[in-house]
């Protein structure tokens, strides 16, 4: 009897310690599989400062004329009642002036610059039959008066705008780099009609190259005149709308890329315009005069058969300048 109590007693012991054996073993044995991750980051630098200084017109000029500066002359135009004005022989170099739109920045992005001229209003007088006021002309009874005209046989608009590049030590006028990268088999074609060197608005060489060389052949134009400078830049386009008085500029730049340049809106009324048609009196002087009369008129001043324009006549002139950098997507 003794002896089954302890069979029993032994048995329950050795189902305990089976029992106690599972449990231990799904404690301390189970597959394990762990992975961890670790990445930080910071905003990519902006940092391109835009800006836009100065004034493109004064109420008064400095004079140039040797013997009147000699005899203690200074200002050769002056404003009577403290208006900005221009007149023949002023321009924005010589006095000095002009708006200038300015870039700088190496943003970790790319970027777009945009420079835009915008209400550009010219001094115009339209093609047509004007009073010739450089001719006082003595009639039969002994009188004298204005009785001779000129004619314009296309409108004539004397303030030539452009744009000049400053940047890497370089400066760069585009009207007139555009005139040099033309090819030699548009050269002629484009100087047929007006475009020079030296004297052309940045209106006349958009318009005029691209009626020559076509919209492929100016696209390359405008990247070989304008890479020359803007290093580092790429996609340039450039174009203008004369009757509309704009003009637009842009370029892109890739991350990492310097921007350090300055934009100037120029502006120059040729003293002496057109050819000499004889001793003193110059092509375009007569139309000078009559916008000279006409302000004039417009000032209250009185002048005897005197008759103002039609439109689109203008002695008023304007300009806005507005630039932008925006990153690239």
């Amino acid at each position: 009897m003794k002896k089954n109590t302890m069979l029993r007693i032994a048995s329950i012991l050795l189902v305990v310690t089976l029992l106690s054996t599972c449990v231990i073993s799904g404690t301390f044995a189970k597959y394990v599989t762990k992975a961890e991750g670790e990445d930080q980051a910071r905003v990519a630098k902006w940092g391109v400062v835009v800006s836009i200084e100065g004034n493109e017109f004064a109420d008064k000029y400095v004079a140039t004329d040797e013997a009147y500066l000699g005899a203690d002359g200074e200002y050769a135009v002056v404003s009577a009642n403290g208006d900005q004005v221009v007149a023949p022989g002023t321009s924005a170099k010589e006095a000095e002036l002009a708006m200038t739109a300015s870039v700088k920045g190496t943003p970790e992005v790319a970027a777009r610059y945009t420079l835009e001229g915008k209400g550009i209003k010219d001094v115009v007088l339209p093609k047509g039959t004007y009073t010739d006021y450089t001719h006082l002309v003595k009639a039969d009874d002994g009188t004298y008066g204005y009785t001779d005209t000129f004619t314009l046989d296309k409108d004539y608009a004397p303030v030539k705008w452009n744009l000049v590049i400053e940047g890497k030590g370089q400066t760069l006028n585009v009207a007139t780099a555009l005139y040099d990268n033309l090819p030699p088999a548009n050269l002629a074609q484009a100087e047929a009609y007006g475009l020079t060197r030296e004297g052309c608005s940045i209106f006349d060489a958009i318009v005029i190259i691209q009626k020559v060389a076509g919209n492929e052949g100016y696209t390359n134009i405008v990247e070989a005149a304008l890479g020359q400078i803007v290093s580092g830049g790429r996609n340039f386009q450039l174009e203008a709308d004369k009757d509309a008085g704009t003009f637009k500029l842009s370029y892109d730049f890739d991350p990492n890329k310097e921007m350090d340049f300055t934009f100037t809106l120029d502006w120059n009324w040729k003293f002496e315009n057109g050819a000499e048609i004889e001793d003193g009196i110059y092509e375009f002087d007569a139309a000078d005069t009559f916008l000279g009369n006409w302000a004039a008129v417009k000032q209250g001043q009185t002048i005897d058969g005197f008759v103002e324009p039609a439109a689109p006549a203008s002695v008023e002139i304007a300009a806005t300048l507005v630039a932008t950098a925006t990153q690239i997507d």
